[in-house]
């Protein structure tokens, strides 16, 4: 039985230690997939808020800690039945858990990319006056970044936009902001 906690031990050690070794880069089951040409989540159907319990990092989490627990459990005088419950238990819960908390927090999604519905709403200051017939520019910041962009008044706003004056942005239409003064 030592064998087994050894052989776990070692495979899922190296493993982990090749993810965590590789640039921080928590993407266990995506750099795997690539190598192995699996796509064990497409497969597996991971529905969104429930754990893929048969993803490539969640078995080699297990692997790991199982046979660490396995290996050090003889060194607190448990063994039999005790030391493979324990053993098992703490596998799948570093497994599952591991993976939970990779997926729920080294997945979560920063971006700084401004999008057309982070504009909308935005005071913003002219810089080229313009009229709805014609094309100015707007100056604002977004995300901590000042941006530039095209503007005209929006549709059946027929006043003329002057330099400095306040305005708002309704909407995007492509990369030209719709605005209307904010008085």
């Amino acid at each position: 039985m030592d064998a087994l906690y050894w052989i776990n031990l070692i495979v899922g050690g190296v493993f982990v230690l090749l993810s965590l070794l590789s640039g921080g880069d928590a993407d266990m089951d995506a750099d795997m997939d690539a190598e192995l040409d699996l796509d064990t989540e497409a497969d597996l159907g991971a529905g969104s808020g429930w754990v893929d319990l048969f993803s490539l990092r969640t078995v080699f989490l297990f692997a790991a800690f199982f046979g660490l627990c396995g290996v050090l459990l003889p060194l607190a005088d448990v063994a039999g039945i005790t030391r493979l419950i324990a053993s098992l238990g703490v596998g799948l819960t570093v497994g599952i858990g591991g993976n939970y908390i990779i997926k729920r927090v080294g997945y979560a999604h920063i971006s700084s990319e401004v999008t057309a519905s982070d504009l909308k709403g935005r005071t913003a200051e002219v810089i080229i006056p313009f009229s709805h017939s014609d094309k100015g520019k707007i100056v604002l910041v977004t995300k901590g970044q000042r941006m530039q962009f095209q503007a005209r008044g929006f549709e059946g706003v027929e006043d003329v936009f002057t330099e400095g004056e306040e305005v708002v942005v309704v909407r995007m239409e492509g990369a030209v902001a719709e605005v209307v003064k904010t008085t």
